[in-house]
């Protein structure tokens, strides 16, 4: 679903998701803590989950986490592919792809599939919700169905 394909407000909303998680992969890319900082909410019930980690509850801990992460990670270039969002009154979640390039890494980039979930908190779009896993390889056979 696109954003064109929205009602006006609904639209307006979406617009406004997509371009708050545009802001967060630009913080990522830029490995800038204040300005990921900003596009938190800082409320006790956020949660991130990082590749391989466990989850992080309440921003102490996941403000913690990408501090540790710029400080500690190779330089990078990552970008997000693929966003679908879906809005509903003050949530709205957005599923897409990771493309994440590691400098001076050969091969194929990263790709994770990510689901960010945004508030809205005084106007502005916050993450609450950051969840970002590993995706199969390509041409990799899927495992047969939960049910």
């Amino acid at each position: 679903m696109s954003a064109r394909d929205l009602p006006r407000s609904a639209s307006e909303d979406a617009s406004g998701v997509i371009a708050a998680n545009g802001e967060f992969y630009a913080a990522l890319d830029s490995r800038d803590g204040a300005r990921m900082e900003a596009l938190w909410s800082h409320a006790e019930d956020v949660a991130c989950i990082h590749p391989g980690w466990h989850r992080l509850d309440g921003w102490e801990d996941v403000s913690q986490s990408w501090r540790a992460i710029f400080a500690n990670s190779r330089p990078w270039k990552v970008r997000a592919e693929e966003e679908h969002v879906f809005v509903s009154g003050e949530i709205a979640v957005v599923l897409c792809v990771e493309v994440l390039e590691a400098s001076g890494a050969s091969g194929e980039p990263a790709r994770m599939q990510a689901t960010n979930v945004f508030r809205l908190e005084e106007g502005a779009w916050r993450i609450v919700h950051h969840h970002a896993s590993p995706m199969p390889e390509a041409g990799e056979e899927e495992e047969e169905p939960v049910n």
